[in-house]
Order: structure tokens, then C-alpha cells, then sequence
């Protein structure tokens, strides 16, 4: 019977950026995301849709999970690079929403055994809001 894998992925870094005339404090935002990723690991929040609905640093890695990847548990680090449809994904300052423009995540993948019965996942995205990635751009970290 072959058992099925996953992948977990685990946080390493993150760059934003924002349109040009986006008003927002750069440290502030950072240093929220930074405290949820050390709290939440590959849950931490890191945007909304417009609708509310929070994205996580988990939900956006799976973008990097390919058929390449080994499944004998070792380590692999890529790079993700989000470019975002216009105000598509938001991240929240002093309670006013700010549209990101681009999200750079580097993220470690490693295979595990699956759980049986696994939890269902988070709230799937409406239609409308499934699609607030313009462009994922995918690299192998260079060591």
C-alpha cells in the first residue's frame, strides 16, 4: 500500500512591496507578520482578499510545490515571487487595507507522511477572489 505525502512548508523569509503612492509603514507591517510567523509558523496571515478573507504564509508556498521535489524528506528551499492583480491581496495598517504589489517568499518544502483523515483545509477563496495572483515566479534557492 503506498502512503500518500505531503508537503510541509516552513517559512524562511518574506520581502513586500507596495504600489508607488501606497501610504503604509513598511517596519510596522513587517514587524506584525514577522511576530505571527514566529507564533503561527506556515499559518501566519500574510494578506486578505478584499472580502476579508485571510491568506496564509502556507496557502501562498503551495504555489512552489511541484513535481520535482524529493519525497524522501529532505530539505528544499525555493524562492516565490508574487506579483499581485491590483488590489487582489491586502495587507492591513492601523485598520485601513493597503494593496500589495509584489510578495517574495522564500520558503523550505519537505515531505512527510500524510495524516489519515486529514482536518479539511481553510475556507476555500469565492471565484471571484481565486484568482489574486497575477504572475508566481518559482527559483531554486542558490546555495
Amino acid at each position: 500500500m503506498d502512503i500518500a505525502t505531503v508537503f510541509r512548508t516552513e517559512p524562511r523569509s518574506f520581502k513586500l512591496a507596495f504600489q508607488d503612492e501606497a501610504a503604509v509603514n513598511i517596519a510596522e507591517i513587517n514587524d506584525e507578520i514577522l511576530d505571527s510567523v514566529g507564533k503561527y509558523g506556515e499559518r501566519a496571515v500574510l494578506g486578505y482578499t478584499k472580502k476579508g478573507r485571510a491568506v496564509t504564509f502556507e496557502e501562498l508556498a503551495r504555489n512552489g510545490i511541484t513535481s520535482d521535489l524529493p519525497n524522501d524528506g529532505s530539505s528544499v528551499l525555493r524562492i516565490l515571487t508574487f506579483d499581485f492583480k491590483e488590489e487582489k491581496l491586502f495587507v492591513l495598517d492601523r485598520q485601513s487595507a493597503v494593496p500589495l504589489a509584489r510578495l517574495r517568499l522564500t520558503v523550505a518544502y519537505r515531505a512527510v507522511p500524510a495524516e489519515p483523515a486529514a482536518a479539511p483545509e481553510a475556507k476555500p477563496l469565492d471565484p471571484e477572489d481565486d484568482d489574486y495572483t497575477l504572475d508566481v515566479f518559482v527559483k531554486r534557492k542558490e546555495d
